[in-house]
């Protein structure tokens, strides 16, 4: 992704991630696969974080906010530089059974860390970085960062996608 620069509005998010226990009183099911009522929600749709995000009068931030607040307004790739992880963040680390794994870290948790494990960025939003895949409203087109607008950009428009893909295969 090329590096870029985009204006946002103000705009409300969340300061940590949805809990299981959250959901499913909303939702009445729970997806997870990491169950537990404090854990964050894993293993749903976009379809389905999108209805929840309805049905408690939110909605889901665009890429460009979701960034923007994940970075805590620091421009390094996480809020904290280039450290190692293991303080900051659960990510697949020496107790993690995939492939992935980071073998000389340890940040205490072999699955999905309990909401609110790790300290606050800049902002004051905990699980920013690692533990759960987050949604975002919008998605990434190829090469959208190169047409994007620098304020408020939402995402490509459909009838562009159509375009493009119209142009590649003929």
């Amino acid at each position: 992704v090329p590096v870029h620069n985009v204006c946002v509005q103000s705009f409300l998010i969340s300061k940590r991630e949805v809990a299981q226990k959250n959901f499913q009183a909303i939702m009445g099911f729970n997806p997870s696969q990491n169950v537990g009522a404090d854990f964050p929600v894993d293993s749903l749709t976009w379809d389905e974080a999108n209805d929840y995000c309805r049905k408690t009068s939110r909605r889901l931030p665009t890429e460009a906010e979701w960034e923007l607040a994940a970075r805590g307004g620091k421009d390094s790739e996480f809020y904290w530089g280039k450290l190692a992880p293991d303080k900051h963040a659960n990510f697949c680390d020496s107790t993690c059974k995939l492939n992935i794994r980071e073998p000389r870290q340890n940040d205490g948790f072999s699955h999905t860390a309990p909401v609110g494990s790790f300290p606050p960025n800049p902002y004051g939003l905990q699980d920013m970085a690692g533990n759960v895949g987050e949604w975002v409203f919008d998605w990434m087109a190829e090469n959208y960062y190169r047409q994007s607008p620098k304020n408020n950009p939402r995402g490509p428009n459909p009838n562009l996608d159509a375009k493009i893909s119209q142009s590649i295969t003929h």
